[in-house]
């Protein structure tokens, strides 16, 4: 008798432990922005990142890794759809060639806004809350990564106009459509913005930026819109935490910059964690040339 209740106390003290840990978690919601570099089929450097079906496996190594709940990809094309259901995401939504999103909750409805190349977006479930995420490429032109070293601020500038600026503001015209221009809708949006943001190119990072403040138009328009930036919000210091994603890390001679992003608005998100994937997965190479940005979230 003794034995027996001694085990039901056990027991009964492992699933109050359980429901605890469960319970800490089950208002976080973890999200992944990456473009895995047509479909993730790239090789390593010291071959010329020739083209290889089976190098794939370290793009679904570092998805695995790091579990998001909900992933923006770009670059989908041959492979991406494979891997995300390889990596145990339920639920996708390919809006085009280019982009998809894949969740592990319910997607409830598909969005299409603007060109289904540079955007598209999905309404998911998380616990009773519905919330719009968006997943977003903007054109990779004009490129500033070679251009920003003899260009002016002025010039950085205005070259944005002529693609990534206008496509950001058709873009977030309508999403405020779809959100009623309510500042208070849960909205989240991800992706590759092929741009720079003006909470970087700031006066104390000058000397990583060719000298140079800039202004970016396509943040500044995001925010705007009444976003937040998540990594910024988190790691507040570009100076001490610069977040790259693209550039002179895997090319030689090139800037480095930050131009993958995760922003938010409305009631009941709030930001935990942000950080970029930069680690090579195990016994692998990391074979994207951008690298992923991955948020926590408690949604209330």
């Amino acid at each position: 008798m003794i034995e027996n209740i001694k085990r039901i106390a056990i027991l009964f003290t492992f699933f109050l432990l359980s429901f605890s840990a469960c319970s800490n978690n089950s208002n976080e919601l973890k999200i992944m922005t990456w473009n895995i570099w047509h479909g993730g089929i790239h090789g390593k450097a010291e071959n010329n990142f020739k083209e290889d079906s089976s190098n794939t496996v370290n793009t679904l190594k570092v998805i695995k890794q790091h579990n998001p709940d909900i992933l923006f990809m770009q670059e989908t094309y041959c492979c991406g759809m494979e891997i995300a259901k390889k990596a145990g995401f339920k639920y996708s939504w390919r809006g085009s060639s280019n982009l998809s999103i894949h969740s592990k909750y319910p997607i409830v409805d598909t969005i299409n806004i603007y060109k289904p190349f540079n955007s598209h977006g999905a309404k998911i479930k998380f616990n009773d809350k519905e919330i719009c995420f968006f997943n977003i490429w903007l054109h990779y032109l004009p490129d500033y990564f070679n251009n920003s070293k003899t260009s002016t601020p002025l010039q950085l500038i205005s070259g944005e106009f002529e693609t990534r600026h206008s496509e950001i503001k058709s873009i977030l015209k309508e999403i405020n459509i779809i959100a009623g221009s309510n500042p208070n809708v849960p909205v989240i949006i991800g992706g590759d913005f092929n741009s720079g943001s003006h909470l970087d190119w700031i006066e104390s990072t000058k000397e990583d930026h060719y000298n140079k403040v800039v202004e970016w138009p396509v943040s500044k328009e995001i925010f705007k819109n009444s976003f937040n930036d998540s990594f910024r919000d988190i790691n507040p210091d570009p100076k001490q935490n610069p977040g790259v994603t693209w550039g002179g890390f895997l090319f030689e001679d090139m800037l480095s910059d930050r131009i993958d992003y995760i922003y938010y608005r409305g009631d009941g998100l709030e930001p935990i964690d942000s950080k970029v994937i930069s680690e090579n997965p195990s016994n692998g190479f990391f074979n994207s040339d951008h690298r992923a940005v991955l948020s926590t979230f408690v949604i209330e």
